[in-house]
């Protein structure tokens, strides 16, 4: 069972990551539905991968293109 991605982030503030990397929030939606696929029981894990993945297009190491990819076509 998925525990729901709440409004308002439970542990990380990634909604001011996304801000500051330029995520729009349609974007940032596809973020979280992502992680919750990947972590769904684990809210503080998949709040640390979303913030993690903000920072990471914010400092320019990844784009939310990659990020978004299929499994199939992502870099490990």
């Amino acid at each position: 069972m998925t525990t729901p991605t709440p409004t308002s982030p439970a542990h990380f503030d990634y909604p001011a990551a996304a801000r500051d990397a330029g995520i729009s929030s349609a974007d940032l939606a596809r973020l979280i539905q992502l992680f919750e696929r990947d972590y769904p029981s684990d809210l503080m894990l998949r709040e640390l991968h979303i913030l993690r993945a903000c920072e990471s297009i914010r400092a320019g190491r990844a784009t939310l293109t990659t990020i978004l990819a299929p499994r199939d076509s992502r870099v490990a």
